[in-house]
């Protein structure tokens, strides 16, 4: 068992939406301990996890630490502008080191890790390519933002909406037909036709 970064962040935002949805629901007591829980956990995220200008994961046994290059402990960017500045420059400027021509790989290509078809150490996926996108931009890194939607976007209109592509070459992988990338295809289309 270990504690993430990703987890914590995710878990963030999901408590604030809990907490919107008790206002809504005429719940201000359950609103308070949701937003107070959210802060207690975006508080622990920094304190914990963020270490030398990177998030690591700790295990929950032993405590021990220890950090990758994956995609995955980059996640954190999805809190968007409600990250301080360093860290947030410092996710940005680390997931520009998984850019590659097709999208975002989940293990930079140049790392001893990396495999073009291992699944979570190489290949680029929708979900995260969309999550990555949308926090960049709420932070204001529109330009990483706008290179990676119009990439994922140029690869789905090469290669379809394959569950995964090689990040080297851009072809699909696995399923050739997935919802998931269909869906962040068009959700990254409209959002850039708005923009124009």
């Amino acid at each position: 068992m270990i504690e993430t970064a990703d987890l914590a962040a995710f878990l963030v935002l999901q408590l604030r939406e809990l907490a919107t949805l008790a206002v809504d629901l005429g719940r201000p007591d359950d609103a308070r301990r949701w937003r107070e829980t959210a802060g207690t956990l975006h508080e622990a995220l920094f304190r914990e996890l963020w270490q030398d200008s990177r998030f690591v994961s700790r295990s929950a046994l032993t405590g021990r630490t220890r950090h990758s290059d994956s995609l995955l402990d980059l996640m954190p960017i999805i809190l968007g502008d409600d990250l301080p500045a360093g860290i947030s420059a410092a996710l940005a400027d680390r997931i520009a080191g998984h850019l590659t021509d097709h999208g975002l790989a989940t293990e930079p290509v140049g790392s001893p890790e990396y495999a073009a078809d291992g699944y979570w150490r190489g290949p680029i996926w929708a979900p995260s390519t969309i999550l990555i996108e949308d926090g960049l931009r709420r932070a204001g890194h529109t330009g990483l933002a706008d290179t990676i939607s119009r990439r994922f976007r140029e690869l789905c209109e090469k290669s379809g909406f394959a569950e995964n592509f090689d990040a080297e070459t851009g072809a699909g992988l696995r399923d050739r037909a997935y919802t998931w990338t269909a869906s962040s295809y068009l959700i990254l289309a409209a959002a850039h036709e708005r923009r124009r």
